[in-house]
């Protein structure tokens, strides 16, 4: 049974050093206080502790001639080769065994697929169509596809498989959200090259039978992005973009990049790439210049958007129209109309001597605190700030209709922030060495309500590596692997009451998945026999698969 929320209101501390309001705070319905806008009233005289001055002046020079730009954020990057799970099928890739471990959660049937060898990556498909899985030992793909029952009976083998050759050295596994095209690709920055190119990327149609394309793209392919209701695919290289219409895409072709830097003999420090969603545009970020820069990809054409600061991080709205930059030196955000703000030009001054026009496409909000990273919440209207460097014990929200910010004190840095899909509340995962007095060297984590701006502090014994919420959004499950190998937990958070319940699980936790048809989640562990732990989130049940019923189905 799940406790209602209590309507409250809690503070958050209003950062109003240029709005001359104390305080405000925010209903649990998550409705702002009647305050003026930061943009009101934005002090825009240059000073040391004013907000930032009139853009059209702020210096472009690449970093090497301005103060050195801060460290990076730290972004989480959860391990790449753990197991998937789909609707009601958890797929496991077992190396060992050149085979895929599928376990139906319906009835806890478990089923040894044998694939390519060395397995090490799956995808699910969309609607529990299968999965993707790439075999790293044989250079190829297989595609295994549930079976329909025959004439009552279960259908025997139960599941398909068809293999297509992809590039050799492939590490990477992207599957459209769609679930119609496959992407393997060589990311160079896990591992030294072997032999053969660095510039192809595998596509393979999932229609029957599947169909494998090669595509020679830009220089070292990083990451594949979708756009244009998910029927371009933008494939971001280290020398630019180069992008394909899967429409188009029936046969091999080479795609030639997409500059997303003027300088193509400069490496960009700490680059982020972000599509626009009808996939015309592209804004990049990067720590090399006091600017953001915008690339339509349809001219080929680089726009300069000048900044007070080096853009430490970037989101876009899911409408395309609005670009969040918070800039750490500043201490500010800026809000920025995209693509209005790079072809705006400040008319010409009547007098030389007075200051050129501000930007009407360029809001800027004071933040509080040195935040780098930004994260959007779901209803798009809000955005949480923070930094993953040392020295800041607090967290943000930045209202995108009046940019206005709130701040929160937190009792620990922060090292990640994980929104909850219907954007209620957070987990904040805090850095070890932070805090005072008892809480310096402990690991915690925080439940943040968006709403009220209350913070629960979870003290524990080790980490929290990963956080899933379950479909309904009712539950949290957090993993707390010991890295002593003594007492591994998983913790189980009511995301409406924020009361937490523990479960010791007898091996390192490594996933941790919601199939959303079945109200389950699937826990698995680090045991080379497949240990995998289901909890039923409306029965309370656990169930448990151990290694004797897995190694069953080993011959």
């Amino acid at each position: 049974m799940h406790t209602p929320r209590p309507t409250a209101l809690a503070p958050f501390f209003i950062f109003a050093a240029a709005c001359g309001e104390d305080s405000a705070s925010f209903s649990d319905a998550g409705a702002w206080q009647d305050v003026p806008t930061a943009a009101d009233t934005f002090d825009t005289t240059p000073t040391e502790t004013s907000a930032p001055p009139d853009t059209t002046s702020f210096d472009t020079a690449p970093a090497d001639t301005l103060p050195p730009p801060p460290p990076p954020e730290d972004e989480t990057d959860f391990d790449l080769r753990t197991p998937e799970a789909g609707d009601t099928f958890l797929y496991i890739p077992s190396a060992a065994l050149d085979a895929l471990v599928v376990v139906d959660a319906r009835t806890l049937d478990v089923h040894l697929v044998e694939v390519g060898l060395v397995p090490t990556l799956v995808r699910a498909l969309p609607g529990d169509a299968g999965a993707v899985v790439l075999n790293e030992g044989s250079s190829d793909l297989s595609i295994v596809r549930p079976l329909p029952a025959q004439g009552g009976l279960p259908p025997d083998p139960p599941f398909s498989v068809e293999t297509v050759e992809v590039i050799p050295g492939a590490n990477r596994l992207v599957v459209s959200p769609d679930g119609a095209f496959a992407f393997a690709f060589f990311h160079s920055t896990r591992q030294a090259p072997t032999t053969g190119s660095l510039q192809d990327v595998s596509a393979v149609s999932l229609d029957r039978p599947a169909t494998a394309f090669n595509l020679a793209v830009g220089f070292r392919p990083e990451a594949i992005i979708f756009a244009d209701q998910d029927r371009l695919a933008l494939i971001l290289c280290e020398d630019g973009l180069s992008g394909i219409r899967l429409a188009d895409l029936v046969a091999d072709t080479f795609l030639p990049p997409v500059a997303t830097s003027s300088d193509p003999f400069r490496t960009p420090t700490d680059r982020e790439v972000v599509p626009t969603p009808d996939g015309r545009f592209a804004l990049v970020r990067s720590l090399d210049a006091h600017a953001i820069h915008l690339v339509d990809l349809q001219l080929g054409t680089l726009s300069a958007l000048p900044l007070p600061d080096f853009p430490s991080d970037l989101e876009l709205t899911a409408d395309g129209r609005t670009a969040i930059v918070p800039m750490r030196a500043a201490q500010s955000a800026a809000l920025v109309t995209v693509p209005d703000a790079f072809a705006w030009v400040p008319p010409p001054a009547p007098d030389p001597a007075e200051p050129t026009a501000d930007n009407p496409f360029v809001r800027y909000a004071p933040t509080g605190a040195a935040f780098g990273s930004t994260v959007l919440t779901a209803d798009q209207r809000h955005a949480l700030l923070y930094t993953t460097s040392p020295g800041v014990q607090a967290i943000g929200m930045l209202d995108l209709a009046n940019a206005r910010a709130v701040i929160q004190p937190t009792v620990k840095e922060l090292e990640a922030v994980v929104a909850s899909p219907d954007g209620t509340m957070a987990a904040l995962l805090h850095r070890r060495a932070s805090g005072s007095g008892d809480l310096a060297q402990r690991d915690a984590w925080s439940l943040l309500d968006l709403a009220t701006g209350y913070a629960k502090l979870i003290v524990t014994a080790q980490p929290v590596t990963d956080v899933t919420f379950t479909a309904d959004q009712r539950e949290l499950f957090a993993l707390l692997p010991d890295p002593l190998g003594v007492a591994h937990t998983i913790q189980r958070v009511d995301t409406r009451s924020f009361n937490v319940h523990a479960y010791r699980v007898p091996d390192r936790p490594v996933f941790v998945g919601s199939l959303p048809l079945l109200s389950k989640v699937a826990v698995a562990l680090d045991n080379p026999t497949g240990w995998i732990t289901f909890i039923d989130t409306e029965t309370d049940q656990i169930l448990q698969l151990n290694s004797f019923e897995l190694n069953s189905f080993i011959e």
